[in-house]
């Protein structure tokens, strides 16, 4: 099977999202049989995604007669399609150990390409934790009740995902701080705000010194733990679009909770603040539901830096029609630096 770009219509991005589209649905027949479902009678309904990746994934919601209902995906193209199969691999396992566990999933994959990221898994109910969240200001359910239940599947999550006590030695981390710093000095490297990244980058340094050697209960990471890959329903909280980055730290999925999407977690101006400007309330439910203090520990520390930074970088690559967008979170990254630096002068 050709898993190259669909074929490129100029000028009609409308065509190159139906191409994806339909090559999508015509892997329905090979999967239905591999699942044992009837492959006639299946209605198709496109679920939102990712806009800047549309025009090569595809995700359908399948609903066939029955009244089961599935999910269909695949990603069309790839620098490194074997590496997207490995994260389903990683999906995959995580639904396994998850098996056991009460109120907490991850839906199991059904059929899936050997060689290419296409893949058929149960339909999960629900709401993304991120517009699960986002309804609670407007009355329905209690933010903190969210964040406790987050917090508490994710500790389920790392619970099965264990994998032993380690201690945190920092130096390929800080590899990546100092050759990034050093290229914003030489002007090889154009990011907002250089000055205060600079200033991020000497944190990082000063934060690792201090969370050196600590020990910590580690754990296979979810590798891309925003609250849009995180589903809520009134029985279950379910987690889905693993990244298979082989890393064993919790922590990289907390930060990555707060500060994926920035700066939408953070607290309202009005509020009162906490580490990292996080709302303390959030703090506070989301600690209880993890069974775990977080903002005391260096090297969740670290790591909540070290995704200020990986957002900071980001802002480099994006397009120009996204500049309003990146002066914005070029702002809130600088003031959550400046709020790193307060708590850390003490």
């Amino acid at each position: 099977m050709n898993s190259e770009w669909p074929p490129a219509v100029p000028g009609d991005s409308l065509a190159a999202l139906d191409e994806v589209q339909a090559r999508t649905q015509a892997l329905w027949p090979q999967a239905a049989a591999a699942a044992g479902l009837p492959e006639a009678g299946a209605k198709f309904r496109r679920l939102q995604s990712n806009r800047r990746q549309e025009h090569r994934r595809c995700v359908f919601e399948v609903a066939i007669a029955a009244g089961q209902r599935f999910v269909l995906r695949a990603d069309f193209q790839s620098d490194n399609p074997l590496r997207r199969v490995r994260d389903l691999e990683r999906h995959g396992q995580a639904a396994r150990q998850l098996k056991s566990v009460p109120g907490v999933s991850v839906p199991e994959i059904l059929w899936q390409d050997l060689e290419h990221p296409f893949v058929l898994m149960e339909f999960v109910p629900g709401e993304t934790a991120y517009r699960a969240l986002a309804l609670t200001d407007y009355g329905f359910g209690a933010r903190a009740d969210v964040l406790r239940r987050i917090g508490a599947a994710v500790a389920e999550l790392h619970r099965v995902s264990d994998a032993g006590q380690k201690q945190f030695w920092p130096k390929p981390f800080l590899k990546s701080v100092s050759d990034r710093a050093e290229a914003v000095r030489e002007g090889q490297l154009q990011l907002p705000k250089p000055n205060k990244f600079l200033g991020l980058c000497a944190h990082l340094h000063r934060s690792a010194r201090r969370a050196r050697g600590q020990e910590f209960r580690s754990a296979v990471a979810h590798g891309d733990l925003h609250l849009r890959n995180v589903i809520l329903s009134d029985q279950e909280v379910a987690f889905i679009d693993f990244l298979n980055h082989k890393a064993v730290f919790p922590q990289r999925d907390l930060a990555d909770i707060w500060l994926a999407n920035c700066p939408e977690h953070l607290a309202a101006e009005d509020g009162r603040r906490g580490f990292g400007l996080v709302a303390q309330a959030d703090w506070e439910a989301f600690e209880e539901g993890y069974g775990a203090g977080l903002t005391g520990d260096p090297v969740f520390r670290f790591f909540f830096a070290w995704r200020l930074f990986r957002l900071w970088l980001s802002l480099g690559a994006k397009p120009p029609e996204e500049r309003v967008k990146t002066q914005m979170v070029a702002a809130w990254s600088v003031q959550i630096l400046d709020a790193l630096l307060a708590d850390e002068a003490g």
